[in-house]
């Protein structure tokens, strides 16, 4: 009997050159990996959906900075920024 034969990962991937090649990192067993998509519908089914623990997980993350400190550093980043110039060429 012939031993069987385990699929091994591709170590390449070819797309014609108009279509955009999009990497998303994922942490699997400790390691971080980018797995490649040339289709976007294709990236949607290859990744887990969030469970609602990763969603509760979310609530409260910024509750330790300070709102009015950040206002106010927002306010001088937008008053010392040059407005963008009108786009006259559409």
């Amino acid at each position: 009997m012939a031993p069987e034969r385990r699929p091994r990962p591709s170590a390449s991937l070819a797309v014609t050159p108009d279509r955009p090649l999009i990497g998303i990192m994922v942490v699997e067993d400790g390691q971080q990996i980018v797995h490649y998509f040339a289709d976007e519908d294709e990236i949607e089914a290859a990744l887990p959906t969030p469970t609602i623990d990763d969603v509760r997980s979310l609530a409260g993350v910024w509750s330790d900075l300070d709102w009015e400190e950040a206002l106010d550093e927002l306010d001088r980043i937008r008053h010392e920024s040059e407005p963008t110039p009108p786009i006259d060429d559409l």
